[in-house]
């Protein structure tokens, strides 16, 4: 006599795990991760990772435990979180500041809910409370390759933000070409995983290729960034190769839980990143807005998704056709 298997819902079944996604991710920022410690000396850079990813662990069994859910740090989620969140700071940021950043981070995905449930990526919330709460400590820039101590200097949009862009292309020999090939290979101050492009680029081709991600939402973030950017008179390229708007596109605007579902939302959520991030660049104090503009894209994501009416997997009947 054949039984039955009677189960909740899902039936359809996958070979793809949220552990597999997350482990996939953390290996797409390996090469970045690797280019922030060449750049920026592997004894200020390794701490800083070790520090983030351990807190973000812990942190995760801790509040795992008090608030009775299923434990499930082993998916990988809580060590990416800890390693995004180092690769948006200073290579000179204190231990400490790190620690606290990393809890707020998991502390903030777990009030909604843990893994799959919150709103905001917990990786970026904990880097804005860091830029809040610490902006000196996390503000600390340093030239690649510096010895100890090391030589301290502004970030190219720093420069931009508070002398135009024509000292901008002075930091870098007085030519428009060589801006372009030191943003490119990262030959300045700022954040461990956001300077060489190469890395970045790599880790991207490896998501496509895995199909983790889609190309929609960094493909428009990118054009988005670049129409902003000639539409307020800022050399395009500049834009895309400063600060982490790579980083930010390919690794963060790119979440599962904190994007949108729909292809067509994905690429209006994209084109508002765009437009965010290069209205906070040009016209408030703050040289970057790469953060605050994920972050509040991510409060529409709801309302987004919301725009799902029909079940997964719903036909038509053929009166419904009629």
């Amino acid at each position: 006599m054949n039984l039955l298997t009677i189960s909740s819902s899902p039936h359809i079944r996958s070979s793809i795990t949220t552990a597999r996604l997350m482990y996939h991710v953390i290996i797409a920022l390996f090469p970045a991760t690797v280019a922030g410690m060449v750049l920026f000396g592997w004894e200020r850079v390794l701490p800083i990772i070790l520090v983030a990813v351990v807190t973000a662990v812990i942190s995760e069994i801790a509040l795992q435990k008090i608030l009775s859910i299923q434990p499930a740090f082993t998916d990988g989620s809580a060590a990416l979180t800890g390693l995004l969140l180092a690769l948006t700071l200073a290579p000179t940021v204190p231990l400490w500041v790190v620690a606290i950043g990393s809890f707020v981070a998991m502390l903030s995905k777990h009030l909604f809910g843990g893994v799959g449930q919150n709103i905001f990526n917990p990786a970026l919330i904990g880097r804005a409370f860091i830029v809040i709460s610490w902006p000196v400590q996390n503000a600390q820039w340093i030239n690649p390759f510096s010895s100890s101590p090391p030589v301290t200097s502004a970030t190219p949009l720093q420069v931009w933000s508070a002398q135009g862009m024509g000292a901008m292309v002075d930091q870098f020999g007085g030519h428009i070409t060589s801006l372009y090939k030191n943003l490119f290979l990262g030959l300045h101050g700022g954040c461990i995983g956001e300077v060489f492009i190469p890395a970045l680029l790599l880790g991207l081709a490896y998501l496509l290729i895995m199909r983790v991600i889609s190309w929609r939402i960094p493909f428009t973030y990118a054009v988005s960034v670049a129409f902003f950017s000639i539409l307020f008179g800022i050399d395009p390229l500049v834009s895309l190769l400063s600060g982490g708007i790579l980083l930010g596109a390919f690794f963060m605007a790119t979440d599962y839980v904190t994007s949108p579902l729909l292809p067509s939302w994905q690429i209006i959520f994209g084109l508002g990143l765009g437009f965010i991030t290069m209205i906070i660049r040009a016209f408030t104090p703050m040289p970057e807005g790469v953060t605050f503009a994920i972050l509040l894209m991510n409060m529409l994501v709801p309302l987004m998704d919301k725009s799902i009416q029909k079940p997964v997997g719903w036909l038509k009947t053929t009166e419904e056709k009629a």
